[in-house]
Order: C-alpha cells, then sequence, then structure tokens
C-alpha cells in the first residue's frame, strides 16, 4: 500500500484547487482520484481504505492530496497524520482571512450551503455570535437571521485564526515537513510559486517554465436552483471520472455556465463589517507572524500591539519553513 507523500492541508478559499490541479500535471505527481479525500476527518482511519483513494504508480512518483479542513480540525486531524504518514509533507496555503471570510461566504451561498436572503452583513452578524465576541468598542448589531446553520458554516470565522492551528502541526512534525506559502503570491505571480514550490516537493522546476495556469474552483451562482442543485451533486460524484480528464470537465463546466450561471451580485464589503473583521484578526496575524518568524504580505491587517498573553512567541528554531 501507497499513501499521500505530500498533503496540502489548509487553508480552504486559498487557491488549493489551483495547486492540486497544477501539480497533477507535473509528470513527477500523481493525485489523489478525489481532491479533498478528507480521510483524517473520519473517526475511524483505516490504513487500507486510505491507499484506495490513490492510483497505483512507481515508487518515484509523489503522491499527492488536498485537504483543506485539516488546517482547521487541526487538533483532531494533525494527530491522526502524525499516527500514519510521520514522514508526511505538509503544505499549507494561507490568505488574509478578511478576504477568505468574503470568497468562503460567497462560495458557500453559491454552493446552496447557506441561504440565498441571507446577507454577508447577516452572515458575518451569525459568525460573530456563534463566536461569542464583542469589538473592544461594544457596538455590533446582533443578527436578526434565526435560520439553522451547521457549525461548520458558523466556524468559517475562527478558522482564519491560523496561528492557533499551525501550532498543532508544528508540535508534532519537523518543520522541514513543513511548507506555509501565501495565496498572493500565488495569485501575483503562479509560475515562480510553482518553482518555489517543487524545491520542497523535490520535483522538477523546470515543468512550469511551459505550463499554464488557469484559475480553479471560482464559484458562481446558478440562474435555475434547481439545476444548480444537481450540478453540484453530478460533479461530485463524477470527480472521480472527471479529475483525471481537466479537459473535458473544463469543456463540461463552460457549457453549464453558458445554459445556468447567473450575473454576479454585489461582493463589497461594508465598511463597518471590514473593520469589525480587521479587528478580529488582529491579534491573530500578529501572533502568526511571530509563528512564522517573517512579515506577512502587505494589506493583512493586524493589531497595534501584541499582548504578551495573547502570544506564544516562538524561538528562531521552532519558525516554520515559509517561501
Amino acid at each position: 500500500m501507497r499513501f499521500a507523500d505530500v498533503i496540502i492541508a489548509g487553508t480552504e478559499k486559498a487557491g488549493t484547487t489551483s495547486v492540486f490541479s497544477y501539480l497533477a500535471q507535473h509528470p513527477g505527481v500523481a493525485v489523489s482520484m478525489r481532491k479533498e479525500t478528507n480521510f483524517f476527518r473520519r473517526t475511524q482511519t483505516i490504513a487500507s481504505d486510505y491507499a484506495l483513494e490513490f492510483p497505483a504508480v512507481d515508487a518515484e512518483t509523489i503522491l499527492l492530496e488536498a485537504s483543506p479542513a485539516y488546517l482547521g480540525e487541526a487538533a483532531t486531524v494533525a494527530p491522526r497524520i502524525h499516527a500514519m504518514l510521520p514522514g508526511v509533507k505538509l503544505l499549507f496555503i494561507l490568505r488574509d482571512p478578511v478576504d477568505r471570510f468574503v470568497s468562503s461566504y460567497h462560495f458557500h451561498r453559491e454552493r446552496l450551503n447557506l441561504p440565498q436572503d441571507m446577507s454577508l452583513h447577516e452572515y458575518l452578524g451569525r459568525c460573530l455570535d456563534h463566536a461569542n465576541w464583542q469589538p473592544t468598542d461594544g457596538q455590533r448589531a446582533q443578527s436578526a437571521d434565526t435560520t439553522p446553520l451547521d457549525d461548520w458554516f458558523l466556524d468559517v470565522l475562527p478558522f482564519g485564526r491560523y496561528a492557533q492551528y499551525l501550532r498543532c502541526y508544528l508540535e508534532l512534525f519537523p518543520r522541514d515537513q513543513l511548507c506555509v506559502t501565501f495565496y498572493d503570491d500565488l495569485r501575483d505571480n503562479p509560475r515562480h510559486f510553482m518553482q518555489d514550490l517543487s524545491v520542497f516537493l523535490d520535483i522538477d522546476p523546470a515543468f512550469w517554465s511551459t505550463a499554464s495556469f488557469d484559475r480553479m474552483n471560482a464559484s458562481f451562482a446558478g440562474r435555475r436552483k434547481w439545476l444548480h442543485r444537481l450540478a453540484i451533486r453530478t460533479n461530485d460524484r463524477l470527480e472521480p471520472l472527471l479529475r483525471p480528464r481537466p479537459r473535458l470537465k473544463a469543456t463540461l463546466l463552460g457549457l453549464y455556465k453558458h445554459i445556468n450561471r447567473a450575473e454576479d451580485g454585489d461582493r463589497t464589503l461594508s465598511m463597518t463589517d471590514r473593520s469589525l473583521l480587521e479587528e478580529y484578526y488582529g491579534i491573530a496575524n500578529r501572533d502568526l507572524g511571530t509563528v512564522l518568524g517573517t512579515a506577512l504580505p502587505d494589506g493583512w491587517a493586524s493589531a497595534p500591539s501584541l499582548p504578551e498573553s495573547d502570544s506564544a512567541v516562538l524561538s528562531d528554531s521552532q519558525a516554520v519553513f515559509t517561501r
């Protein structure tokens, strides 16, 4: 049996599907039948079941899976991964948590996981209520929406406080098995991003000199909700068939968009809501910079100071390897 040599373990809405798809093109990499096996989120992890997620390849080919939920559920997932795969390499792609929260809202709304009449403002209010958090000035309107939501969608907010989840992996894995990257670098220069990543994965970086880098998994809404729901279910069920055939999938997706894509609605975040999110993530972002031992990309909000009580400062020898 063979298992993953590399896991893209986070985070959601940070380009993990694109990176997974790019690596699937590389001759030195073979990917899982489904992008998100979510194997280590299961209570029972049977090795033979995990082996079935991957194609049969030679020993020199790297096996890859990508389950971005592994970061937010690090407290339970990291020990399970370590128990079965102590030598696995782990890649984390992090995105400005404010932008990630907004992107996640639109993704889940357009996947019909959230009520179609729930605004971004209402969703933020629900998530803040669930997190039981108040801004320093205490001025935050409560959401009037009471639609039942699964905790997974409400936990999207705290999952953006990356440092506390990365520590779960740091406590178990050597730092040379961890690579933390930023969505900003992937977005701005995907070719350079993949070349740098190839060094960590020990695959030939020259492959990317002529590769194309199309954006993957961009969310969109459907005009007819019943058809959109059917298309989502069909896509999920056919992923093992379509994953090795990206051109066929792209053709089918293009045809479906032509038939049923709705016009993009307003995706703006109000200044008030942005301020709330920036305050919510400020100290956590400062903490992340401390954990990584590097500056975060420009534009990420941070608190003006990091109280010692909120920081678990790591020495340079414990800093996560970043590219």
